[in-house]
């Protein structure tokens, strides 16, 4: 009888030195990563040309594509630090009224121009997640950084061949909410609502701010 008790007071301190060992460890990835396509609605932005002058009405979304990357340092179960690149890249094509000298006076001719704008953000700020028992973890993030918008304006032709290029830098801020969706292990769906906003402003126009609502769907990888 007393062999049998020590028996089962030997299993008892193992089973409690295993369940203390199993609460003390992380039930979540330490480090996750993020890739996938991103599309954004943003309002017209103004571009300042050297020698052409501001050429408006354009948008980063026009005919456009993007996608984002991101790391996320998970530093307990609900809060981790986010860091995040996406760039969103568009193409505008339009006829350039051209004026040029010919045997009567002046003539009218039209060629094809291009801008395309482009838009990068590199940005970073605290991720929370409401981890559960199921399948769905909804998520939250406020991220703070820079904004980079650059666009060529080019036209190639019998009359004319031209390149020039405006390229702005400001702050920026993104808040955003989604949620992923758990299908192994390893390996969750992420779809994400953002609203952004990017003073990027030229010298010549220095209150403009890009505002943005974004959407982003991708795999993540814990």
């Amino acid at each position: 009888m007393r062999g049998l008790s020590g028996v089962l007071l030997l299993m008892s301190c193992c089973a409690s030195h295993a369940l203390g060992q199993e609460a003390h460890s992380p039930t979540y990835p330490g480090i996750e990563y993020f890739t996938g396509y991103s599309a954004i609605e943003t309002n017209d932005h103004i571009f300042q040309f050297r020698d052409i002058g501001p050429v408006g009405q354009l948008d980063f979304d026009e005919k456009g594509s993007g996608f984002e990357a991101a790391v996320i340092r998970n530093l307990s179960r609900y809060l981790g630090i986010m860091g995040d690149f996406s760039a969103h890249l568009s193409l505008n094509r339009f006829s350039v009224p051209l004026t040029t000298p010919c045997s009567q006076a002046l003539c009218s001719s039209t060629q094809e121009g291009t801008i395309n704008p482009r838009l990068f953000y590199f940005l970073a700020g605290p991720e929370i997640k409401w981890r559960n028992r199921t399948r769905i973890t909804p998520t939250a993030h406020a991220l703070f950084g820079i904004a980079h918008s650059t666009a060529t304006f080019s036209t190639a032709g019998s009359v004319l061949n031209l390149s020039r290029t405006d390229a702005e830098t400001g702050f920026a801020l993104a808040l955003g909410a989604g949620f992923d969706l758990r299908i192994s292990r390893r390996v969750s769906l992420r779809e994400l609502l953002t609203h952004s906003q990017a003073f990027v402003g030229s010298n010549a126009l220095p209150s403009q701010r890009v505002n943005s609502i974004g959407w982003s769907a991708g795999v993540l990888f814990h």
